[in-house]
């Protein structure tokens, strides 16, 4: 069969449907937990504190840029992500667990298993992101209530950032480094300047920006970020914003 007929034809024993769904339930987790977290920052912290002193934590799982190595099994350390997201504990603790593991189950399905079941074609990995992203705003529609004022508010909320070209200069983007993500996190106004792209190298990659930020009381910051194919911003502690900066590139 000639090469041009078989594209965009989905091979034999691949499930766009079960793929999207596996990838939408982590961007649920996320969503959940940090909108919930939100709600009491003072518990939050204190979880987050808790659980960085398991030195485990940082070198093993769910830490996956260190345990996903050549030797290492993705597909039991997606199993091992799947155990903690349906365990029905939904205390403090297990929250902020949850929310961790959900961001290193995010990184591993798309680097191991969506790889591995679409290897190069693109347009099946646009597929999958299409549509577990669709997956995921109608969760959220119905799950979770908009950020407080936002339903009583008469004006329209602002639009998403606008998505950058599909093909981008390599000059004109900038991958963050830990260093990098420190010194954004230390600005104010600043960092509402400032556009993003998440997982820039890859066809899943999605504009985001810091729409507000909120100085709490002890000091606790709160980000509310839009996503360029979300309906309503997302608020982030430090923590979420740490790692949702580690896993961008700043846009120039």
């Amino acid at each position: 069969m000639p090469k041009s007929r078989s594209k965009g034809k989905v091979p034999p024993g691949v499930d766009i449907e079960d793929l999207s769904r596996q990838k939408a339930k982590y961007f649920q987790v996320h969503a959940e937990e940090t909108h919930y977290l939100a709600a009491d920052p003072t518990a939050r912290d204190k979880a987050i504190e808790k659980l960085y002193q398991n030195p485990e934590v940082k070198k093993g799982f769910p830490c996956a840029g260190t345990y996903i190595g050549p030797n290492d099994d993705p597909d039991a350390f997606l199993a091992a992500v799947d155990e903690v997201l349906d365990n029905p504990d939904r205390s403090i603790d297990q929250r902020v667990f949850r929310f961790h593991v959900a961001v290193s189950g995010l990184m591993v399905f798309n680097e191991h298993r969506l790889r591995k079941a679409v290897g190069e074609r693109h347009d099946l990995r646009m597929k999958v992101n299409v549509r577990s992203r669709q997956i995921y705003r109608e969760w959220m529609s119905k799950n979770l209530p908009p950020p407080s004022g936002v339903a009583d508010n008469p004006n329209p909320a602002p639009p998403p950032p606008t998505p950058p070209p599909s093909r981008l200069p390599s000059t004109s983007i900038k991958a963050i480094t830990s260093d990098v993500a420190e010194k954004i996190l230390a600005m104010r106004d600043e960092i509402l300047e400032m556009r993003f792209m998440l997982e820039a190298n890859t066809p899943d990659k999605s504009a985001w920006q810091v729409e507000s930020y909120l100085t709490k009381k002890g000091g606790v910051v709160e980000y509310n970020v839009a996503f360029e194919d979300c309906p309503h911003a997302i608020p982030h502690d430090v923590d979420g914003m740490r790692i949702l900066l580690l896993g961008s590139h700043v846009l120039h």
